[in-house]
């Protein structure tokens, strides 16, 4: 077998036309993981499971055969995404973790921090459970998408979820938030991808709260490793730290500049996006213009 990728979390070889994944130490991975590939099965958007070994934590997959992803790869990537999103509903509520409720009180105490006003935006920062059952893949990010002759497909799922399919196609808009790279998609692509996905699934929708929500989420701001329950805003106000070619600072920056066009869906989040992006500026002057990257498969 050929070793594909050894890291902390998981271990990938191929063997011919299948790919033998081991999830390193986290079984509730694993478990999700198995569970999302069962559920999404139909759909084709993701490989179908050949074995599975409970004790090891190891799966066999089928080998996807893909190809470089196209200009337009955006496109094809959202509409895999809507697809993958509709593949469950109310009837497998139990069968993998809710979604998390982002806690805004973390940003607010950042904001304090760097001295801005929040000028009433806590009335904007309440969030609560969508009541969504979609299903999410939890880290739908350039690496973890393949494209074949019939479009996108989604691997590494071991952080799925059943919650607000929004919050994933905002990835687009947001800046890919729990990715290696920060993308920005251009305008056009972005508007096209995100018809694209909403034709799939029959129905249009608001994004902005779903993008504020990635604004005011610390574990955004580091790798899935070091998602462990640490303040990471309280972090970046002391510290920066590189995550591939982008720093924490970077990200946060380049999410509060995405979040000051909101003005008209939520204006005192979008007034205090603009304010805290300005004392940014001021006092990270070397970080006043983001880190931004392409696809990268």
């Amino acid at each position: 077998m050929e070793l594909l990728n050894d890291n902390p979390r998981s271990s990938v070889w191929a063997d011919g036309d299948r790919i033998v994944k081991r999830v390193i130490g986290d079984p509730a991975a694993f478990t999700r993981e198995v569970t999302a590939l069962r559920l999404a099965a139909h759909t084709g958007v993701v490989p179908r499971v050949l074995d599975v070994d409970e004790a090891a934590q190891t799966v066999v997959l089928e080998r996807l055969q893909s190809e470089p992803p196209r200009e337009d790869w955006v496109v094809d990537y959202a509409r895999a995404l809507a697809r993958l999103h509709m593949s469950t509903g109310p009837r497998h509520a139990g069968l993998l973790p809710r979604q998390r409720v982002p806690d805004p009180e973390p940003f607010l105490r950042l904001v304090h921090a760097l001295g801005v006003e929040t000028g009433g935006a806590e009335d904007e920062l309440v969030f609560t459970d969508t009541g969504g059952f979609d299903l999410l893949h939890g880290d739908p990010c350039p690496g973890n998408d393949l494209y074949t002759d019939r479009g996108a497909r989604f691997v590494d799922l071991e952080g799925a979820a059943l919650g607000d399919g929004l919050s994933e196609l905002v990835y687009l808009r947001i800046g890919f938030p729990t990715c290696a790279l920060v993308s920005e998609t251009p305008a056009p692509l972005r508007e096209a991808a995100e018809q694209a996905y909403f034709a799939e699934r029959g129905f249009t929708a608001p994004l902005e709260d779903a993008c504020v929500r990635w604004l005011v989420q610390g574990d955004a701001l580091v790798r899935r490793l070091h998602r462990d329950g640490t303040d990471h805003l309280a972090r970046v106000v002391e510290e920066d730290w590189a995550w591939t070619t982008t720093t924490a600072r970077d990200r946060l920056m380049f999410r509060t500049r995405v979040v000051a066009a909101f003005t008209e869906t939520h204006p005192k989040t979008s007034a205090l996006a603009r304010r805290l992006h300005e004392r940014m500026c001021e006092i990270w002057p070397e970080h006043s213009i983001p880190v931004v990257r392409t696809h990268v498969s």
